[in-house]
């Protein structure tokens, strides 16, 4: 926690989450027990929890609504994100209703990511069909039922997401389309700034007030929201403790660039993967790129995920996780 670290989860996370065959992020007759875990770790290592939530379109996924009722349950109001949330949107009204109403109750910040949603969900993996619904969450209904809700990227050109370039307007503008958050635009600009800023607890970003430090970015020739939103804004001015700072942007060559010490063997890289029969995360060190040999380490990330029942023979361990959370995107595993 004196770092700032996160405990991570997924919950009818998966393609399948939320029905009985999903033994990875729905765990049916262990998803009680394995929750428990994960709030008792949390409030041990005063921790806020970020999860991965219905990341589908199935009706029967609702881990927005078992992770709410956890959060009542140990007293964690407040200090809980949920991402995705798409299946929101195939919830009987009855059953929305219910769900919003305790995710309300339990100050659970909703995070929606319009843009990997909408490219991932209802995708057929061989290409050649029209996806048939959005695959975004009920930002308004959400809303309206008095939940926090905040919008992010979780993914820049990787295999969750092909495209993006980390600018927030950009996340935001798509909001905007996908969700229709216009008509008014009202004060939906939070859901990038404010919110976001008071899900992390960090009560100095996100606003312009007096005292808070002078961050923010001015879009000189944009005059309203409709002007905003219909250009990329290059010449935006962003301001950085009260001075402009440089906002050229890299080449992609300077992104793709690898420092020659890792090239050279001089200090060591380092790959992880995970094991989904054996529930162990393989941290393979090479001395250098071309290092036919690399050291492998075994151990289990017991709270990066919910995934596997065995998981709990490990939960005493002191391998620990740090995820994503809207804006601030790191992940990391320590032994």
């Amino acid at each position: 926690a004196e770092h700032g670290g996160l405990l991570g989860a997924a919950v009818c996370c998966a393609e399948q989450g939320g029905m009985p065959e999903d033994d990875w992020t729905t765990c049916d007759k262990d998803r009680d027990l394995l929750l428990d875990r994960i709030f008792t770790l949390a409030k041990e290592r005063n921790l806020d929890i970020d999860f991965h939530t219905d990341e589908n379109g199935n009706e029967l996924a609702r881990g927005l609504r078992y992770v709410a009722e956890k959060t009542l349950k140990y007293g964690y109001q407040g200090r809980v994100v949920c991402g995705h949330c798409c299946s929101l949107a195939y919830q009987p009204e009855h059953e929305l209703r219910r769900t919003l109403a305790v995710a309300a109750k339990a100050g659970v910040t909703v995070v929606s990511l319009p843009l990997v949603n909408q490219w991932t969900q209802d995708r057929h993996g061989a290409g050649g069909r029209t996806p048939r619904w959005r695959g975004i969450t009920l930002l308004h209904e959400a809303r309206q039922a008095g939940v926090p809700v905040a919008i992010a990227s979780d993914n820049t050109r990787d295999q969750f997401y092909a495209y993006g370039d980390l600018d927030m307007l950009e996340v935001f503008n798509q909001g905007c389309r996908m969700a229709h958050l216009d008509r008014p635009y009202g004060t939906w600009v939070q859901s990038v700034t404010s919110t976001p800023a008071n899900a992390m607890h960090v009560f100095d970003h996100g606003r312009i007030r007096v005292g808070c430090p002078a961050n923010f970015i001015i879009f000189p020739t944009a005059r309203r929201y409709s002007e905003l939103l219909s250009r990329p804004q290059y010449d935006r001015i962003v301001v950085r403790n009260g001075s402009p700072i440089d906002t050229e942007l890299p080449s992609y060559e300077e992104l793709d660039y690898i420092p020659n010490a890792v090239l050279k063997g001089q200090v060591p890289s380092s790959e992880v993967s995970y094991d989904r029969v054996s529930g162990a995360v393989i941290w393979k060190t090479r001395v250098a790129s071309s290092d036919p040999h690399p050291v492998e380490k075994r151990g289990h990330a017991m709270v990066s995920n919910i995934v596997l029942k065995k998981s709990l023979e490990y939960v005493n361990s002191t391998n620990t996780a740090m995820m994503h959370n809207t804006i601030g995107i790191l992940q990391k595993v320590e032994w």
